[in-house]
C-alpha cells in the first residue's frame, strides 16, 4: 500500500530533459483542476468528462487522487478486530476499577490521602522545627561539674534511729511521742 502511495505521489510527473520538473496536467488545465474533486465525488460534468477524453495528463491526475482517496480511506479503517486476549484484559480491568469503587472501602480512599499529606506535612515541620533549634536556638551553658569541696558526705544527712533491743524501748518511745494515749 506504501509503495503505491510512493509512486503515486512520485509516479505521473514526467520530468523534461534538462533536469527540470514539468508542471502537471491540472496544473496546466488550471480551468478543470477545481471541478476535479466535485467530479471525484460524483458531480456530472459534461465540459470536464469532454475534456478528460482528450487530455490524458488529466486523466492520470483524475486516476492519482482517486487512487490517493481509496489508499487513505484503507489507512484509516481498523484492519482487524482486536485480539480476543485484548478485549478479555481490558474488560477485566474496567471490572476490577467499578468493583473497587463501589466497595465500601473506596469511601475511606480520600481520608487516607489526606492522612498521608497531613502526615507528611508534618514532618516536613518537625524537620523544620529541628533545624532551627540546631542552628538558631538558645544556646545552653555548659553544666559545671560539682567541685570536690561541694560534695555531700553521708555525716552530712541525719541518721535513722536504731532498732530497739527490746519491747520495753518499744513502749518507752511509744510513750514519749504520745502515741500511746
Amino acid at each position: 500500500m506504501f509503495r503505491q502511495l510512493k509512486s503515486l505521489i512520485l509516479g505521473g510527473v514526467p520530468f523534461g530533459t534538462r533536469g527540470k520538473q514539468v508542471e502537471p496536467a491540472a496544473v496546466r488545465c488550471g480551468k478543470y483542476e477545481a471541478r476535479l474533486e466535485d467530479y471525484l465525488q460524483g458531480a456530472a460534468d459534461v465540459e470536464l468528462t469532454e475534456h478528460l477524453d482528450l487530455c490524458a495528463d488529466c486523466r492520470a491526475a483524475l486516476e492519482r487522487s482517486r487512487l490517493g482517496g481509496e489508499l487513505l480511506r484503507e489507512a484509516w479503517e481498523p484492519t482487524s478486530e482486536p485480539h480476543s486476549a485484548f478485549l478479555a484484559g481490558v474488560m477485566a480491568r474496567i471490572r476490577e476499577e467499578k468493583a473497587r469503587a463501589e466497595s465500601p472501602a473506596a469511601f475511606w480512599n480520600p481520608l487516607e490521602f489526606l492522612a498521608s499529606r497531613l502526615s507528611l506535612s508534618a514532618a516536613a515541620l518537625l524537620l523544620a522545627l529541628s533545624v532551627y533549634m540546631l542552628g538558631f536556638g538558645p544556646r545552653r551553658a555548659p553544666s559545671v561539674p560539682p567541685s570536690a569541696g561541694s560534695e555531700l558526705r553521708a555525716a552530712d544527712f541525719p541518721q535513722p534511729p536504731g532498732d530497739p533491743e527490746s519491747n520495753d524501748e518499744v513502749f518507752q518511745s511509744l510513750v514519749e511521742t504520745d502515741n500511746g494515749n
